[in-house]
């Protein structure tokens, strides 16, 4: 079997993220589990991390993490420590974002990261980076505010993002706070071209174009906007592309037609998650403006993607993170959302006329 593996691992060199690929990785994983080392196992596991997020399945990397962390506990001194801690920090960014694990897991996790961040010598900073996004995401912006505090007032450290991530970041937080203002001046120095890396800027286009139309820069959104179409591609940027569908819904809608046509297939896909709800409800919205328009082309899956359907699905995951949040936080989250798209659908269309 040590053939099979050995063919299969060259084989995956060259494949592009995706299903094909972690499909690949899954059956190394099977073979090193049942025919090789324990350490085979362990580092073919750690491959599979970001071949999984890449792919959109994030659940499926949680799994595979939860094993390495029990062999790396059992023998710490085999395995490196950063490079479990630095994939623990994509796991405490992501578990929340599937209403599957309750809240206890979920600051189990958490507190747990924490402990070994402070063990081991590391910045608290990460920590505190992720909890305040959770903590916004179930509306709970003092607690979140005070979180964001202590990041950045934590140092840096081998642990932390790379600058152009990490102030990306910092814009994402004050828009999901509604501080657009400083949200702007946070990531100028991203759109100015004096910091990026492998995903930055592009990942900061979709942050970017919103809270521009919300703040009327109608023109600099446009601007942002051409730039960014077509940088953000594939199942992992599913809620990035539910941004990009909410703008040109407002600002290009044959645009936002094509960018549907060529996403839905992926929200449809996806598991219960944060990142499929929002994904729906921009579909929701686009949809509603689509028919107040009263548009004849057909759209791809119109016979399943419906407004009924769509409240459906929207409702339901919704009533999933209340409950596991033990708050109604998600009816006033999709409430606002509806009435900054009528906004800022308005406001566009007085600045065309």
């Amino acid at each position: 079997m040590k053939s099979r593996y050995d063919e299969l691992r060259r084989s995956s060199w060259s494949l592009p993220d995706g299903k094909q690929k972690l499909a690949v990785l899954e059956e190394m994983i099977r073979i090193a589990d049942r025919y090789m080392t324990e350490e085979d196992a362990y580092n073919t596991r750690i491959r599979y991390f970001a071949a999984a997020a890449e792919a959109g399945s994030q659940e499926r990397m949680i799994t595979a993490f939860a094993w390495c962390l029990a062999k790396y506990d059992q023998s710490p001194g085999a395995y490196s420590q950063h490079e479990i801690m630095w994939y623990y920090k994509w796991v405490i960014g992501m578990i929340w974002r599937f209403p599957v694990f309750t809240l206890e897991q979920i600051e189990a996790v958490f507190e747990d990261f924490k402990r070994r961040c402070m063990e081991y010598g590391y910045s608290l900073r990460p920590y505190y980076h992720k909890r305040s996004v959770y903590l916004l995401s179930r509306g709970l912006t003092q607690e979140a505010a005070a979180c964001y505090k202590h990041w950045r007032g934590a140092s840096r450290d081998p642990l932390v993002d790379c600058q152009a991530c990490e102030q990306n970041a910092i814009g994402h937080y004050l828009f999901s706070a509604n501080q657009l203002k400083r949200g702007m001046q946070a990531v100028k120095p991203i759109l100015d071209g004096k910091l990026s890396c492998r995903s930055i800027p592009q990942a900061t286009y979709s942050e970017v174009m919103v809270p521009l139309l919300k703040l009327k820069q109608h023109e600099e959104a446009v601007a942002v906007g051409r730039k960014a179409f077509r940088t953000i591609k594939g199942p992992q940027y599913l809620e990035e592309q539910g941004v990009f569908l909410e703008f040109f819904t407002v600002t290009d809608l044959p645009r936002a037609v094509k960018i549907y046509n060529e996403t839905i297939r992926y929200g449809l896909e996806s598991k219960p998650s944060w990142e499929r709800f929002n994904y729906l409800l921009s579909v929701q919205l686009f949809l509603k403006e689509w028919h107040r328009k009263k548009r004849r082309k057909r759209l791809a899956e119109d016979g399943r993607v419906t407004l009924g359907w769509l409240e459906q699905e929207i409702t339901s995951l919704a009533n999933a993170f209340n409950q596991r949040n033990g708050s109604d936080y998600m009816l006033t989250y999709i409430a606002d959302k509806e009435k900054h798209m009528r906004r800022m659908i308005e406001a566009f269309q007085l600045r065309a006329e």
